[in-house]
């Protein structure tokens, strides 16, 4: 099934010079890579990377070179390293910039950077801008976390905010008054609460480490624990749903974490070893979280309780990364709370207004029933 007006796009290319930010899940059903498209159909002048790099083949973190794919013809210019941008001297042989990124439905998510910062260069450079969108992987509905500014975006997003990149493009120019030609090209037929493998189209991992539904699904969770020593299961068969340590006793983590009866997630103790980051080469025990019921998941309150038991359980082994963790809270107001005595539940009770100002925001915004 194809949900995307790529005959709409290619007449709105027509006669113009083409930049393609793009990545490995740049995929559409039924055309094949965009950035094939764009090749035999249009004039594609250049491409460029976001984190991972343009077909995936790096992992997190890792700078993405500035190089020739001989395949498609065409320059490949970083967007994650050095240059986090677009360099002026190449948007002046370009008319417009096309946007194809599958974003994953969490502020902890890089590609938000990549069109903030692209978009802003677009401003600059007075070159248009045309976001072909994609479906919200964890539906377009659920609000979940504090609604915090972050690293990879400047206006406050909860941790997980149901809105697509389309969507998001719209509330940085209308919120950030910037003086953009922004065209979003809508998903046709996409409504709000459908998950992705709801919506008939191939799941491809949008980075190496989340290379399932369920992964993105646990992402607000545990990737609060990249704040930590503890492992997220980077360098495993199930990144992101495994979590521990070398010194972490899973039996006894599983057991205070089934005890809270957690909504729509049960831990099973588990052993694993990851080949590379944390503990490469080591032997770690700790959890493997479980989905029983997606719908009542709330992945922020649930890396709360993690954060909460992982310190209750091993008080001397166990760390946080200050800085770190901030960021991925987006403050460093929860933590505080937290080591001050306050439970998670308290902690995560307390989003709830600033959650309804956020759901009355996005009205604004939406594009989708």
């Amino acid at each position: 099934m194809n949900m995307w007006p790529v005959e709409e796009l290619l007449s709105l290319l027509r006669g113009r010079r083409v930049g393609l930010i793009s990545g490995p899940a740049g995929w559409i059903d039924g055309c094949g890579y965009l950035s094939e498209v764009l090749r035999e159909r249009a004039n594609l002048v250049a491409l460029f990377a976001p984190e991972h790099g343009f077909w995936g083949e790096l992992q997190a973190g890792v700078p993405v070179p500035t190089y020739r794919d001989e395949r498609l013809g065409c320059p490949v210019y970083s967007l994650y390293g050095k240059h986090k941008v677009p360099p002026p001297e190449v948007l002046a042989e370009v008319d417009v910039l096309v946007f194809h990124l599958q974003d994953v439905t969490c502020r902890n998510y890089t590609y938000k950077t990549t069109l903030e910062h692209t978009l802003r260069a677009a401003v600059a450079a007075g070159v248009s801008f045309i976001l072909l969108d994609r479906p919200t992987p964890l539906n377009g509905v659920t609000v979940q976390g504090n609604v915090a500014p972050s690293v990879f975006f400047s206006q406050p997003l909860p941790l997980r905010y149901g809105l697509t990149l389309g969507e998001l493009a719209l509330l940085l120019k209308g919120e950030d008054r910037l003086e953009v030609d922004l065209t979003v090209l809508p998903v046709k037929g996409w409504r709000r609460e459908q998950w992705y493998d709801e919506t008939g189209l191939l799941w491809i991992a949008p980075s190496p480490n989340l290379p399932t539904l369920t992964a993105a699904t646990l992402f607000p969770a545990t990737v609060i624990l990249e704040g930590t020593n503890f492992s997220v299961g980077r360098g495993t068969t199930r990144p992101f749903e495994l979590i521990g340590a070398p010194w972490c006793d899973g039996f006894r983590l599983a057991t205070e974490l089934n005890r809270r009866h957690l909504p729509g997630v049960l831990f099973r103790p588990c052993y694993f070893q990851p080949t590379f980051d944390k503990y490469a080469g080591e032997v770690c025990s700790g959890v493997q979280l479980h989905l029983t019921d997606r719908e009542t998941f709330d992945g922020p309150r649930v890396g709360l309780h993690l954060l909460d038991a992982l310190r209750r359980l091993h008080p001397t082994t166990f760390e946080m990364h200050s800085t770190r963790l901030d960021a991925c809270l987006g403050t460093d107001e929860i933590r505080r709370r937290w080591e001050a005595g306050e439970p998670p539940e308290v902690i995560a009770g307390s989003w709830g207004e600033e959650q309804r100002a956020f759901e009355e925001l996005r009205e604004k915004y939406r594009l989708y029933a």
